[in-house]
């Protein structure tokens, strides 16, 4: 079973949105080369190759040297004789998680598994357990710059389609919990590969070929954290073939992605695009605060965190953003069942969930001044059980 699973088709001419500016023939020496990542730090750029049409897939890297790559070599210490690839990377390049396809110790088909730089060579690969994995399909892994989140596709029970984005963070004692779907802002009954988290613009990279695109995989991003709406498609760099996997590179605004290569005896390349930063800004528009409706940020009983960023969270951060001088105070409550003491402290914590996102969104710490109230200021006074949600809620307050 490859890591990844995709038809080779007849090559295709790009077609007048494709932003191709180079194809590294150093990079580019094989049959098919993929989902590249460059790490700046050490000036490596890695990724999955497969020599020949039906031959397995292996992790390769390649240094970045005097304003070129040199010849490109093979992992042998993780390379088997089944199918490795798709490999990421922590911060510091010392820590990799990739996709591996029937190991003896695999749950499924291809399972995620990590190895860590060490002495000059990379462990033993081991096997991420039952956790992340399934008895499906697991690969196209991506961790999170700060090494907390793992995204990855899967074909497991509970998507919303054939392959779909998953997402598993981990928990207090470092372990990885259990993969939630990332929904349907972002998944469709169709496959979703290659996540990305571009965190430097906000921007949760993947491809996708659901309908409306442009054929194959195509480049969808979306802001992140995820909100409600839909994601929107990369038009600057899709093609009507396979584009997919993304990586920034050595220069700003230019990016490798795999696509299609336009050459007798090759299928999948590495080229590197110009996505200028406008790509990944929001469309301007005016937000006013009092029209900002805030019913939408609702609490299960006894949680602080939200299940997903209500649009109205989104609207209040473009409106802070366009209104420097503005401060805001957020106010959190609870209903009336349990403590005062235990309210109290839950509604504080829902407080600061509001205010992490903001800060998350590039609003100042200072402008943000949180309170809790407890159940001490209900909207709904002697509420029945329906209504007791309305009074676990967030106010907000801006001057």
């Amino acid at each position: 079973m490859l890591v990844w699973l995709i038809p080779f088709l007849t090559l295709f001419e790009p077609n007048d949105s494709t932003s191709l500016v180079s194809a590294d023939p150093v990079i580019n020496a094989y049959r098919t080369q993929y989902f590249p990542q460059f790490l700046p730090n050490q000036q490596k750029m890695y990724f999955t190759v497969r020599k020949e049409m039906n031959s397995d897939e292996e992790i390769y890297y390649a240094n970045w040297k005097e304003g070129h790559f040199e010849t490109p070599l093979p992992i042998t210490e993780l390379n088997q004789e089944n199918n490795e690839g798709t490999p990421t990377f922590s911060a510091d390049g010392l820590y990799m998680i990739f996709s591996g396809c029937e190991y003896p110790n695999s749950f499924g088909g291809c399972d995620l598994y990590e190895t860590k730089w060490i002495e000059g060579s990379w462990t033993k690969p081991k096997n991420l357990g039952f956790r992340v994995n399934s008895h499906d399909w697991e690969g196209q892994p991506h961790l999170s710059h700060d090494g907390t989140q793992l995204f990855f596709a899967s074909d497991r029970p509970g998507g919303l389609g054939k392959r779909d984005l998953w997402l598993s963070e981990k928990d207090d004692m470092g372990q990885w919990k259990f993969p939630v779907n990332l929904g349907a802002s972002i998944n469709s009954p169709e496959d979703e590969q290659g996540p990305f988290l571009l965190g430097s613009k906000q921007r949760f990279i993947f491809s996708s070929n659901k309908k409306g695109g442009l054929g194959g995989l195509d480049f969808y991003q979306i802001t992140y954290p995820i909100a409600q709406n839909k994601a929107k498609a990369i038009t600057k760099i899709n093609t009507d073939y396979h584009d997919a996997g993304i990586t920034p590179s050595e220069q700003p605004e230019f990016y490798y992605i795999s696509r299609r290569l336009n050459k007798p005896q090759q299928d999948l390349g590495i080229v590197r695009v110009y996505i200028p930063d406008s790509t990944f800004e929001e469309p301007k528009q005016s937000i006013v605060f009092e029209q900002i409706k805030f019913d939408d940020i609702e609490f299960e009983t006894n949680v602080w965190q939200l299940d997903s960023i209500p649009e109205s969270l989104r609207q209040l951060a473009i409106y802070l953003k366009q209104n420097p001088a503005k401060q805001v105070e957020i106010q959190g409550h609870t209903d009336e069942v349990g403590g005062a003491e235990k309210n109290q402290t839950l509604s504080e914590k829902r407080a600061l969930s509001i205010k992490m996102y903001l800060m998350q969104n590039q609003i100042q710490a200072d402008r943000i001044k949180t309170i809790g109230f407890g159940n001490t200021m209900p909207k709904i006074k002697n509420p029945t059980a329906l209504e007791r949600k309305q009074n676990r809620r967030i106010e907000i307050i801006v001057h």
